[in-house]
């Protein structure tokens, strides 16, 4: 409702005021903001003007003046301010669009200095300054041309469910890629508000700009912020709701409108980087770099990305992580292994012998303890992982297996989700949206179950610890290399039944960055929260079921006529067959089956079938010592590989099924997966035999 259709005595809340310029401004400064309760006194003799009371006093409008002007009744008002102002985050991939999310929204998602992070949208609610405000991640894009699965996803978002206000967050240091979204999102006629992220980097380069004019000749504010530090974050908060309370009624010139009748998409995109580099002369004024200086990351790329440095480098970086996974994770994994051994001892003095007893002790203690010593292991794991990917090195990676991955019908970006899925396949999987090549994506999709995850990580360190003692880290460096193997023999095999449909390898390679201790520890902390919620859920559930399995049918015959005529023995038994000649116990046979579930499973199952069977010391932890003393060398080696290659877990397999919208591809790769496992195990398993 318009201020100029209330009636005299009526009162009504200020919506939106409208109008331009000065005169925008003016009402404004009278007092007419959103929020506040205006009253019409009177009427003047000729109906106009007309007296309203606002603020405590009283001011004159005319009635096409209080046309511009939406009120509402208060009950309206309030009703409609309940719900949250949504604004959408829009921004090119690497312009800390993420960052900004997490610091406004308080929300813990991952970033990482390479394109593809995010593919899906994330939401935050949360209030400032007593409005809420729901915000939305979207996938980082170049454009909005629906190029790719991202492009499409912005572009329908945007377009099928338009946001309140959008953030476009524009890299401070790239500033004419950026501005290339920049002005697709005004030809939108969307309420647009400019993050200039990074403005620490140009500042330190020496460059200035003019953020006022810059916003006048976009025809948006422009808010300068460091999302690493959170700086300009509470100036751009205001001004989001600034823009969503005094939108201007009038159209924003658009870049298209301005080409007359020229339909050709060159000159569509010729013209807009004209318009850009117009709007940047004017305002922008670049430090001109001493000549023949290079940059911190020219200099460290001459070296990472060397044709003779590059590949043993990146070797010997794993080869670090690994092994400061073993040796700095070895003392609190200890630690962990003690208490959790006194801990079970005091529970087992304090509780009466019987069924309950044994199952707290012997299930839920053994069970989920053993896969809780672990912990120090996967922290230490996604703490370097974080690190790889935050200072940008993890995009250097892809750019120099490249060539390696076009031979087998691979794009370079498909090593980023490989790479991802040493933490976890599911979101590797869901990252391979960011491959516009559907032939790559399907054939990546199929591979990744390959990339040792880190609900693998617990049974590789304790296999390697008990039969690879002084070598722990090479036989964990030599396990993933094996993975990445089949995975490549996999994928150059599939690359000869997909169709060929190759694009062109195009992939930003970001300034390096030095990451913030605050988010490699978030990132960290997350990745441990959801570990320790899995052993609180899945893992605590399924050791009861195991041991549940393993302790009925009741025996007096002693432990081990009990273990196997329990039914889970029985069941052991009915498989063993098919798994003998990997040289796998019934009890190994019934592990591999609950991690099916979840492979962390796989050592909760050891945990409670070999519970008493060994004793600490000071190089093993129980579970550890048991295992050396009831499997041969040849049968671990084989159920290390085994693991590696075997079904992935239930949450991998429906992941599969939804990128590749088609069951058929899931379960083809679970038979491809499992008759691998058997094959490549049985020639482990013979030829450790050789050797030992």
């Amino acid at each position: 409702m318009k201020l100029s259709e209330l009636q005299t005595g009526a009162s009504g809340i200020v919506e939106k005021v409208g109008g331009t310029g000065s005169f925008h401004k003016r009402l404004i400064e009278m007092g007419f903001v959103p929020g506040k309760k205006v009253e019409v006194i009177m009427n003047a003799p000729l109906k106009d003007p007309v007296e309203y009371e606002i603020l405590g006093y009283k001011v004159s409008l005319r009635r096409e003046e209080a046309a511009l002007i939406e009120v509402s009744s208060e009950e309206e008002y309030n009703r409609k301010n309940d719900r949250p102002i949504r604004v959408a985050l829009v921004g090119n991939p690497n312009c800390g669009k993420t960052s900004i999310f997490n610091l406004a929204s308080g929300s813990h998602e991952h970033v990482g200095n390479y394109s593809g992070v995010t593919v899906d949208a994330k939401e935050g609610r949360f209030e400032w300054k007593g409005r809420k405000i729901l915000f939305v991640d979207l996938p980082g894009t170049y454009s909005l041309s629906a190029f790719s699965p991202e492009e499409k996803f912005v572009r329908d978002n945007l377009v099928g469910n338009v946001p309140d206000v959008v953030i476009n967050v524009v890299d401070a240091s790239n500033l004419e890629r950026n501005l290339y979204l920049t002005t697709q999102v005004k030809d939108m006629n969307l309420r647009t508000v400019m993050a200039l992220n990074m403005y620490d980097e140009l500042k330190a380069r020496g460059d200035s700009i003019d953020t006022r004019k810059l916003g006048r000749l976009l025809g948006m504010p422009v808010c300068p912020t460091v999302g690493r530090t959170g700086e300009g974050i509470p100036e751009l908060l205001d001004t989001v709701l600034d823009v969503y309370d005094n939108a201007s009624e009038s159209d924003p010139v658009s870049i298209d409108k301005i080409i007359e009748g020229d339909d050709s998409d060159s000159a569509r995109i010729e013209l807009r980087y004209n318009f850009i580099h117009d709007v940047l002369s004017k305002t922008y004024v670049r430090h001109i770099e001493p000549v023949g200086d290079k940059s911190w990351t020219e200099k460290i790329d001459s070296v990472v990305t060397n044709k003779w440095a590059a590949f043993p480098i990146f070797i010997v970086i794993l080869y670090l992580i690994f092994k400061a996974t073993f040796s700095l994770g070895n003392y609190p994994m200890n630690w962990i292994d003690f208490l959790v051994g006194k801990f079970g001892e005091l529970v087992a003095t304090f509780m009466k012998d019987g069924w309950l007893k044994d199952l707290v002790v012997d299930g839920v203690v053994a069970g989920v303890g053993s896969v809780l010593v672990f912990l120090p292991n996967i922290l230490i794991l996604y703490f370097f992982l974080s690190i790889m990917e935050d200072t940008g090195y993890m995009a250097r990676a892809a750019f120099i297996m490249d060539r390696l991955m076009h031979r087998i019908g691979l794009h370079g970006k498909s090593f980023i989700p490989m790479v991802m899925g040493f933490g976890c396949n599911v979101p590797a999987i869901m990252a391979t949206r960011a491959i516009e090549s559907r032939k790559s994506r399907l054939i990546t999709i199929a591979i990744i179950p390959f990339m040792s995850c880190a609900g693998r990580l617990p049974i590789f360190v304790l296999l390697a610890g008990a039969f690879f003692p002084r070598s722990s880290a090479m036989a964990l460096l030599g396990i993933y290399f094996l993975g990445v193997l089949f995975a490549i023999l996999s994928a150059a095999i599939l690359s000869r039944f997909i169709k060929e449909d190759n694009l062109p390898f195009v992939m930003e390679l970001p300034p390096y960055r030095v990451p913030t201790g605050k988010a490699v520890w978030r990132h960290t902390w997350e990745k441990g929260k959801q570990y320790l919620e899995k052993m609180a859920t899945t893992i605590l559930i399924g050791s009861v079921v195991i041991w549940c399995l393993g302790y009925f049918p009741r025996s007096d015959k002693g432990e081990a006529y009990q273990q196997e005529h329990s039914y889970i023995g029985q069941f052991g038994k009915a498989v063993s067959p098919a798994m003998e000649p990997l040289g796998f116990s019934w009890k190994m046979d019934i592990s591999l089956l609950s991690g099916v579930v979840a492979k962390e499973l796989v050592v909760s199952t050891l945990g409670v079938m070999y519970a008493s069977d060994g004793t600490a010391t000071e190089d093993n932890t129980q579970l550890q010592s048991a295992l050396a003393g009831s499997i041969s060398l040849p049968a671990a080696v084989a159920f290390m590989i085994f693991i590696l290659l075997y079904f992935p877990c239930i949450a991998t397999f429906v992941a599969i099924k939804n990128e590749t919208g088609k069951w058929r591809w899931a379960i083809a790769i679970c038979v491809y997966t499992m008759l691998l496992a058997w094959l490549i195990a049985f020639v482990g398993f013979h030829i450790t035999a050789l050797f030992v």
